[in-house]
């Protein structure tokens, strides 16, 4: 039998490379429009840091593709100058209705949405539009720094997160958006907190001061964990059907939905057992 050979690993740059190389491989890509090809190879954006961090395999050259993907969809869709904006997901094929067309179609269908003629969309626009995406792909990988102790990811976030930035704030509907995502992570600490003091009141039950509420404060406690596991159930649907189903934390792109996950508890159910005492 031969060696067994082992799999390459992929670079992970160091810090992110200068516009002009970002800039380079994007005109590539804007070709083909998105989704971005699974023969893409070029390294100046699979080993951005912020690209290796969303990675499930960071060295699998397709799993970068895909957080590649994933991540400029996501650029696109919060694309910082809202006149742009539009234009830019049809440039890049991102909007419904142009996938799969040529540039040369995209780019009319763009130029038409800002009632510019093409020639001068081509040439005044279109840098603009792709310089732009390269400087947030520059300026998202300067989130993350490589990890100086062994884990199973080769980058983590780096910085106070969350933290609120220029971009959150400056347009009606994206302030919005943060506003209600914010308020849904509170309905979620809040269902976190009110699990954490049944499991407490379970365990340790006897107030010093006052033993004879000990069971009262259960019961209150269960009643306000009922409470909040309705609440964040509300607000999940609520924030699905305005804005979606995914969000982001730090690193992680996931399903809403999974927050009710983040919070469920599998011990002993105290809704159970109290019911069975009324009974």
């Amino acid at each position: 039998m031969g060696d067994c050979v082992p799999p390459t690993r992929l670079p992970i740059q160091k810090q992110p490379p200068s516009l002009d190389a970002i800039t380079t491989p994007l005109k590539g890509i804007l070709r083909g429009g998105l989704p971005v090809d699974v023969s893409f190879s070029d390294m100046n954006l699979l080993a951005l840091r912020g690209v290796v961090a969303r990675s499930v395999m960071p060295h699998d050259r397709l799993s970068r593709i895909k957080a590649l993907n994933e991540l400029l969809a996501r650029l696109l869709v919060h694309f910082p100058d809202d006149t742009l904006g539009e234009p830019a997901r049809i440039l890049f094929g991102l909007t419904p209705g142009v996938r799969g067309l040529t540039l040369t179609a995209r780019r009319e269908r763009a130029a038409s949405e800002m009632s510019r003629e093409v020639d001068h969309f081509r040439k005044r626009i279109e840098p603009k539009i792709v310089q732009e995406l390269a400087r947030q792909l520059h300026a998202d990988s300067q989130d993350y720094a490589p990890r100086t102790t062994p884990t199973p990811g080769p980058v983590e976030i780096s910085g106070d997160t969350p933290y609120i930035s220029a971009g959150d704030v400056a347009a009606h509907d994206k302030a919005e958006r943060e506003e209600a995502l914010s308020r849904l992570w509170a309905h979620v600490y809040r269902l976190r907190a009110e699990i954490l003091r049944v499991e407490r009141l379970k365990a340790w039950p006897y107030d010093p001061t006052e033993p004879r509420l000990s069971q009262e404060k259960l019961d209150e406690a269960l009643d306000a964990r009922a409470d909040a596991q309705r609440v964040v159930n509300g607000a999940v649907r609520a924030f699905v059907d305005d804005y979606g189903s995914m969000i982001a934390s730090g690193a992680a792109e996931f399903d809403v939905q999974g927050l009710e996950r983040l919070v469920r508890w599998d011990g002993s159910d105290g809704v159970t057992q109290r019911r069975k005492r009324a009974e």
